[in-house]
């Protein structure tokens, strides 16, 4: 059996004139500069292509990339999917402007393989001397601009003479040969880099395949998500070709042409990505880990202005600073990002970009004394889809900060308990979390009741349901002390009654959760709060003050404010929470606090939900779990402790005897 082939893409980089095309065509025996306009000029326009045999079972695709600063956003789109870089610096002049800016791209779009070509060393006619400063001076460049290249190997070499040129194929077989293989059990992503007819058969796109693989013989549908303003659209693939021949799969890091029905050139750009399922968007909005580069000149503001390079695709943008990678604290009021530094910001685009979650970007910006810009920085996607909304600065903080982690647990838990009531889709996870392998962490956290399946494929966050449920008793009580007279409330009125924005389906579930625990009971078909009878049995002034504490939710009044709300005096109000206490509605947690039984219950959840996945909790993780004052926080936790949920251990609490009871 035929040993598979292994593909990979190589790029070239450097400044204009020093050599990357004569290098190209030395090498692979390909000119890649096609355009009747780089022929006249002399220079590469627009992206080139070759197809290197490297030895057996091994073959590069090279990208021959534009190196004037006027096609720097050219050379972003060709160097965006290659795996290595050879990077060509001329032995005679050294590093240049474009080539500690190609440096910074291949920094930013964390390519860490490489081999440096240093050219036209026949210029130098054999002085040793001018040949050792120029190496310092590369390899300086690269400690400097891209550390992790800074072990590049470096190849004197002329493709003039061929002077070298063994030993530069050489060393980047070797470097292919290291390479990490891309991922192929992810979704297949395809950037398209070219759009054509070919003759006889009709609409053709190029494109490196950056993960999955490709196959249409089972399934000819491909989705393609465009930038502007274009819809997304389902495509027939005809056929797959790579390197010129017929292919019937084509593995992630290779070269690929679509063979496209059914749409003309016209409707298709640069920029554009064929893909499946549901890991990239055309989005408005991304949330993206950047570092600014420290030889810009400006700090980043809120409004900003920026050229996007994302992909083969670019447009403009505006930056919006979130706040640090690290920490707790919510997003600041205002925030600045000065150069070297880092931070995580929401980039609103001018228009859409195709996107997905650890898409790397490169940021450029305008003024000076660079007619065209200069690279100023960029980074990673950890949010393509953000969901909307003013004023949520520090809710998008909270979440980046998850899912810019490599935890795809936390990621998820993350994206749970920002949908909140509302949930979320199983297609809205895998877009978000950056993976189509969910089932396993699904069924996990369902399993282990830190989040409940919404049917086929919805999720909610378990610690939802305890509240709504309680809300929803909430409703029920203040129904039936409005209308003593009646039998209960609809199921219909009483999930309208509920508080807020709560999917149908996330409501039904809470009203479901009640039930079962018999907070709410149903009698015929109305509801009524459960272990009550439908006439109160509790004075007018009894149920005035079960409602204050129903309305006052997980965090209840003390007894002062019980007396000085109802106007009751303190013997008259400690026998009115007495009663309630017999009655079961409310529970004691201390002499002077207590809460309404469903509130009770939601908080009691939540706690051996965070013991479940976390060793321990103590005052302030029970604060950040609920919002609650340290006033209220200490005397539930040694109430927990009594009722054996937790057992504490120096200034921390641990599971106790009872938290799976």
């Amino acid at each position: 059996m035929a040993k598979p082939v292994r593909d990979l893409v190589l790029g070239t980089a450097g400044h204009i004139d020093h050599g990357k095309t004569a290098l190209v065509r030395a090498l692979t025996g390909v000119d890649t500069d096609r355009l009747p306009e780089e022929k006249r000029r002399g220079i590469t326009i627009d992206l080139g292509f070759a197809a290197w045999q490297l030895g057996p079972g091994l073959v590069a695709s090279i990208v021959d990339v534009p190196g004037h600063e006027a096609f720097v956003r050219t050379m972003v789109a060709g160097a965006g999917g290659v795996d290595a870089v050879l990077l060509v610096v001329s032995a005679e002049e050294g590093v240049m402007p474009q080539t500690r800016e190609h440096l910074l791209v291949c920094r930013l779009l964390g390519i860490t393989h490489g081999v440096v070509a240093l050219s036209k060393v026949d210029r130098l006619n054999g002085d040793d001397e001018a040949l050792a400063l120029a190496e310092a001076d590369v390899r300086a460049a690269l400690e400097e601009l891209a550390p992790g290249l800074a072990a590049a190997p470096i190849l004197p070499c002329s493709a003039h003479t061929g002077a070298g040129i063994s030993e530069l194929s050489a060393a980047v077989r070797r470097v292919a040969a290291a390479l990490p293989a891309r991922p192929t059990r992810d979704r297949p992503i395809l950037p398209i880099d070219r759009c054509f007819v070919l003759k006889g058969h009709g609409t053709v796109v190029t494109g490196t395949l950056l993960s999955g693989q490709l196959e249409i013989a089972a399934d000819p549908y491909l989705t393609l998500v465009p930038g502007e303003q274009r819809p997304v659209r389902p495509l027939r693939a005809r056929a797959l070709h790579v390197r010129g021949a017929a292919a019937t799969r084509v593995p992630a890091g290779a070269r690929a042409a679509v063979n496209l029905g059914g749409v003309a050139v016209a409707e298709l750009a640069r920029g554009d990505v064929l893909t499946r399922g549901h890991r990239v968007v055309a989005a408005a909005a991304v949330h993206v880990l950047l570092e600014h580069l420290p030889h810009d000149t400006r700090t980043w503001r809120s409004g900003t202005s920026v050229q996007v390079c994302a992909g083969t695709a670019h447009t403009t943008g505006r930056l919006d600073p979130l706040g640090p990678r690290d920490g707790d604290e919510d997003a600041p009021k205002t925030m600045s990002i000065p150069p070297g530094a880092s931070a995580l910001v929401r980039i609103r685009l001018d228009a859409p970009l195709p996107a997905w979650h650890g898409q790397r970007l490169v940021l450029r910006s305008q003024g000076g004394d660079l007619v065209h810009g200069h690279t100023c920085g960029g980074g990673v996607v950890v949010d393509p889809g953000p969901r909307p909304g003013r004023g949520q600065r520090s809710r998008w903080l909270r979440v980046a900060r998850a899912l810019a982690g490599s935890d795809l647990r936390a990621r998820v838990t993350a994206l749970l308990a920002d949908a909140g009531a509302l949930a979320i889709s199983r297609d809205e996870l895998e877009l978000r979390a950056g993976t189509h392998d969910l089932d396993a962490v699904l069924s996990d956290m369902c399993q282990s009741t830190d989040a409940v399946r919404l049917g086929d494929s919805r999720h909610v966050a378990a610690a939802v349901l305890p509240e709504l449920a309680a809300a929803a008793v909430a409703v029920a009580v203040r129904f039936q002390a409005a209308h003593p007279d009646r039998p209960g409330l609809s199921r219909a009125a009483l999930l309208g009654g509920l508080p807020g924005r709560v999917a149908p389906d996330v409501a039904a579930a809470a009203l479901d959760h009640a039930l079962a625990r018999g907070l709410l009971e149903l009698r015929g078909d109305v509801l009524v709060r459960g272990g009550t009878e439908p006439t109160p049995g509790l004075s007018p002034i009894g149920h005035k003050v079960l409602d204050l504490y129903i309305r006052a939710g997980v965090a209840p009044p003390t007894l002062k404010e019980v007396q000085a709300a109802a106007n009751l005096g303190e013997r008259q109000a400690l026998d009115t929470l007495t009663a309630l206490q017999k009655a079961g509605v409310l529970v004691r947690v201390s002499p002077d606090l207590s809460l309404a039984r469903e509130h009770h219950a939601a908080l009691v959840d939540k706690v051996r939900s965070h013991l479940r996945t976390s060793p321990q909790i103590d005052v302030q993780a029970l604060k950040a779990l609920t919002g609650l004052s340290r006033k209220f926080v200490v005397p539930f936790l040694e109430h927990l402790d009594r009722l054996g949920i937790t057992r504490r251990q120096g200034e921390a609490r641990i599971a106790g005897p009872k938290l799976h009871v």
